[in-house]
């Protein structure tokens, strides 16, 4: 145990007892979402792979999510974001990694060796908050993973409303126009292939951005990879 650990002991989400963010007791309550849906359309798909009619050439190919936004998970995520405790992050990727292992369809697109790459926040955001929590965490999978990591691939332009304060229909246009390719680096996306991170996916409207401003850069394929939905 760590001189931390003992200054500063973990607390399960749950139920608090001492040791750890989520206790054994605790984690046989954490749903796992039963099943995956197509990054544009949103029902039901094979390993979240996009639906065949839905896919366009600036579109995300797929879509990873694990569990459903809510209960300890949801706890987990607002802990981390809001009240800046971010050693909180290990455990949650811990237990993301141990049920993502078992998804075929994401499997096999990091067998092609993608590059993570985390929704970024706006400077004024990110000054504000000190740490972007998409990289906290997307740091740690990528580093599970063994894939390449470029949390500064893409740049957020536009300081955009929190999506969770929109109405569906007004996401989208919030988001368009919000993200750009590194301009040190645009000119090596062609051809590769990329997951984008976020914490959490609602409507979708930031991943399908993001993926548009790579696949308009000549990315390969674009896959959107989240914790919870």
């Amino acid at each position: 145990m760590s001189l931390l650990d003992l200054l500063f002991p973990r607390h399960c989400l749950g139920c608090g007892q001492t040791g750890s963010y989520f206790c054994p007791a605790c984690l046989n309550l954490i749903a796992v979402a039963p099943d995956r849906i197509c990054p544009i359309c949103q029902k039901g798909s094979f390993g979240g792979l996009t639906h065949p009619g839905c896919l366009t050439p600036r579109g995300l190919d797929g879509l990873t999510t694990i569990f459903p936004y809510g209960g300890l998970i949801e706890k987990a995520i607002k802990k981390i974001k809001y009240q800046f405790v971010t050693d909180l992050g290990s455990e949650l990727v811990e237990l993301f990694l141990s049920f993502v292992g078992e998804d075929e369809a994401f499997t096999r697109f990091c067998q092609g060796k993608p590059v993570l790459v985390p929704i970024p926040l706006h400077p004024s955001r990110l000054r504000w908050r000190g740490f972007n929590q998409s990289e906290l965490l997307g740091r740690l999978i990528a580093a599970n993973l063994k894939l390449d990591f470029a949390p500064n691939l893409l740049a957020r332009v536009k300081n955009t409303k929190p999506q969770v304060e929109l109405d569906k229909k007004d996401r989208q246009g919030n988001i368009r126009g919000a993200f750009q390719v590194n301009k040190n680096f645009q000119f090596s996306i062609s051809n590769f292939q990329f997951i984008v991170f976020d914490d959490v996916w609602t409507s979708g409207a930031t991943i399908r951005e993001a993926a548009k401003v790579f696949k308009r850069h000549g990315a390969k394929k674009v896959w959107g990879l989240a914790l919870a939905r």
